[in-house]
């Protein structure tokens, strides 16, 4: 049916039926399409499969206002594992960072007046890139922190600069002195949090934006100062996230351009936003944004305290990895 009509596009555009038909055999009888119509069985089954487990969670969430992601105050550590993690759900717990020196001392001046001379990897440049996420290697600008701290402050509202986790400030020895203002969270986080990449500071101005796209582990986000709000999407969603590169979206979650994306309409969307002392259960593959609403810090974990420290979507990548990207 689909040759028969790619015959008739090719005889209206002035080539005889004959042309035509070899046209379209000589790109059928090709290696590269062969061998993916072979594949096109298999990724449907799968398409299937995933849409009935979200016509599931849609029934399960079926009435109301729509989904939300849960709040939890003080949830003991088993049921977080049992109920959410090993469930692959989002969760909000408050009263895990109550013992943090963080919560009261981090503030940007307070940064600035302690650490502000010491250089710090930034994103930058931001607003004039229209995919600053995945072009971040690109981004990369050093500046001392009381710089970042005042730019913040005359912006007050801006995407351009944002301190964010590949920067990994706090694996530089002057920031180490930052880590004994935080506490891992106990039964959730595994409690060495001085090894490599276990944890990381994210640190801008009201106004920065992380948009659609999904990590390849757990990771439990901790708000510390400031409110981001945060769109979550199930991870059995993703054949209606557009995922044509990496770990993102082509999908805009500020103003979703439904006639270019018309799947994105069948996504169950949550909204939720984190202040102070929440912390939040971002599952391995769920897809989110997050906006700062204010000047904003918060810290991620990704070492569970849990026999496995994670669980990793290995096979993630979809396209160039960004590193890849020419500059």
């Amino acid at each position: 049916m689909l040759a028969r009509r790619l015959v008739d596009v090719l005889w209206k555009t002035g080539l005889t039926p004959e042309e035509a038909a070899a046209e379209v055999e000589s790109v059928a009888s090709h290696p590269a399409v062969r061998h993916a119509s072979a594949r096109v069985p298999r990724h449907r089954a799968l398409e299937a499969l995933l849409e009935a487990r979200a016509a599931l969670y849609r029934q399960e969430h079926a009435g109301g206002e729509g989904p939300r992601v849960e709040r939890r105050k003080h949830l003991p550590p088993e049921e977080f594992f049992e109920r959410y993690y090993l469930r692959n759900r989002p969760v909000i717990v408050e009263g895990l960072l109550e013992d943090w020196p963080a919560l009261s001392r981090w503030t940007p001046e307070w940064l600035a007046e302690r650490f502000g001379d010491e250089p710090v990897e930034v994103m930058a440049g931001r607003e004039s890139d229209a995919d600053p996420d995945f072009n971040a290697e690109r981004l990369r600008r050093t500046l001392p922190l009381r710089e970042l701290v005042a730019r913040m402050r005359e912006a007050r509202e801006t995407n351009d600069v944002y301190l964010v986790a590949r920067n990994s400030l706090l694996l530089r020895e002057a920031f180490r002195p930052l880590l004994a203002d935080l506490r891992a969270p106990a039964g959730y986080i595994h409690p060495d949090i001085t090894t490599p990449d276990s944890v990381h500071l994210w640190f801008g101005p009201a106004g920065t934006l992380s948009n659609l796209h999904h990590d390849h582990l757990n990771v439990l986000f901790c708000q510390v100062l400031g409110r981001k709000r945060i769109w979550l999407v199930p991870s059995w969603e993703t054949p209606w996230l557009y995922n044509d590169r990496g770990l993102y979206s082509a999908v805009d979650i500020l103003a979703p351009d439904l006639a270019r994306f018309p799947d994105f309409a069948r996504a169950t969307v949550h909204t939720c936003e984190v202040g102070p002392g929440d912390a939040l259960l971002i599952p391995v593959g769920w897809w989110h944004a997050v906006r700062a609403l204010d000047v904003s810090m918060s810290v991620t974990f990704v070492c569970f305290d849990a026999a496995e420290r994670n669980t990793h979507w290995r096979d993630y990548w979809v396209g160039p990895r960004p590193e890849k990207v020419e500059r």
